[in-house]
């Protein structure tokens, strides 16, 4: 092997490295996070309380999921024993759906009694 080959050799392993640290790094930042979101956000919506919600924020991410955009949905809501809570949700939003979060929206959530700033969105609406 000619030292010509064996530097291209090196740079092509160097740049392997730094690509392969780069999609670890995004998929542990970017996708495990949503990934561990729907399953909690799944076991919230079984077993959490439902309330109602004002939308105080809602902000695109730079993801995309199944080919929606990811936004980042900020609400504020009261827990059973009346007190106020502010928490946020990542979730992919169809178009229409872009238009149905939007701040100032109300919104049915569920939430986690041990830890209410655990939250899911809940389509359903809530009769008092």
């Amino acid at each position: 092997m000619s030292a010509s080959e064996k530097g291209w050799a090196i740079f092509a392993a160097a740049v392997s490295v730094v690509v392969l640290f780069r999609m670890v790094n995004v998929s542990t930042r970017i996708f495990l996070p949503l990934i561990k979101n729907g399953f909690v956000q799944a076991n919230i919506i079984k077993t959490g309380i439902a309330a109602n919600a004002d939308i105080i924020s809602t902000q695109q991410t730079t993801v995309w999921s199944g080919g929606q955009p990811v936004y980042t949905i900020c609400v504020k809501f009261r827990t059973l024993e009346n007190k106020q809570i502010e928490a946020s949700i990542m979730r992919s939003l169809t178009f229409e759906e872009i238009e149905r979060f939007k701040p100032g929206n109300g919104t049915t959530i569920k939430y986690d009694a041990k830890n209410p700033k655990r939250i899911a969105l809940y389509d359903k609406p809530l009769i008092l």
